[in-house]
């Protein structure tokens, strides 16, 4: 599939119809774009609630209090 596009005086460009439709961006949706050897990659930035579940929680919460005080021991150990 090949969609053209032209750059406004801005330096917006209109993904067309049929690229938006096909991957399901829709108005409002952030893109991403990355510079390759030979152009521009578009892509589909993730947004924060589409990460939901991807990482399994440990089987025990973590001990913040003692992450504090070691973090504030290994600050106040620093030259």
């Amino acid at each position: 599939m090949i969609g053209y596009s032209s750059v406004t005086q801005k330096g917006q460009v209109t993904i067309p119809i049929g690229m938006r439709e096909f991957f399901g961006i829709k108005k409002g949706d952030s893109v991403t774009f990355i510079k390759e050897k030979d152009g521009i990659k578009i892509k589909q930035k993730d947004d924060f609630f589409s990460l939901f579940g991807s990482i399994e929680p440990k089987s025990r919460p973590e001990n913040f209090k003692k992450m504090r005080k070691n973090f504030i021991k290994y600050l106040s150990n620093r030259k």
